[in-house]
């Protein structure tokens, strides 16, 4: 998409201008697909280069980036979805979504269930839709919430180390990520524990699903 290129480059610098609270307003209309067609696989690692200077500036563009994409998924469930397959099949193509894609992320929701909420946010074609047949059949919020925010988290902190840049020593996201969280779990070691024993039976539910309905 050439012609759109420029809305890449107006988010970028948008982001660089106004900061967190501009990420905060992409991440929304990104995830909320009402402007899914500007890449956030481009936009994030960028947006990180120039906000991101050490573990707290990280986890906070982390932390802002996963509350703008729940709210943003939540509103693409409501108003896609819940009140919506009608309305986009009729105006779809005004946001650049065929029927045939409607038709495609409502057969991956069927057949691999919920966790897909999970697995589905580090897909460029599912990423931002996959909400949208959440919301025709009606999805628990609480765990449509917690599956797309996990999702989201781990999406977000891989792009978000890859532009981590600082002092222009080029980091590895995993060194990014320790720096971010070790810290927090020295100060927190009980809630560290239950959310590492939450995330693994949330791993392992998804993976239980994947073994259910293989591909």
């Amino acid at each position: 998409m050439v012609e759109l290129a420029w809305l890449t480059d107006f988010s970028i610098a948008f982001i660089e201008s106004y900061g967190f609270i501009a990420l905060f307003v992409f991440v929304v209309l990104e995830t909320s697909f009402i402007l899914h067609f500007i890449p956030s696989e481009v936009v994030i690692p960028l947006a990180a280069l120039f906000m991101i200077t050490g573990p707290t500036t990280f986890g906070l563009f982390v932390a802002v980036s996963v509350v703008g994409g729940i709210i943003g998924s939540l509103l693409c469930y409501w108003l896609f979805g819940v009140n919506g397959e009608r309305l986009m099949r009729r105006w779809g193509h005004i946001v650049r979504m065929p029927d045939d894609e409607i038709d495609k992320s409502q057969e991956w929701f069927t057949r691999y269930g919920e966790g897909l909420m999970f697995w589905g946010r580090f897909l460029p074609v599912l990423r931002t839709p996959i909400s949208i047949p959440a919301g025709f059949a009606k999805m628990d919020l609480t765990k449509f919430s917690l599956y797309s925010g996990a999702g989201w988290a781990l999406y977000v902190a891989a792009l978000a180390g890859l532009g981590y840049s600082n002092g222009g020593e080029t980091k590895a996201p995993i060194e990014v990520a320790w720096a971010a969280v070790w810290p927090v779990v020295q100060a927190n070691p009980v809630a560290s524990t239950v959310a590492v024993v939450f995330l693994t039976a949330l791993g392992m539910v998804a993976w239980r699903r994947r073994q259910a309905f293989p591909f």
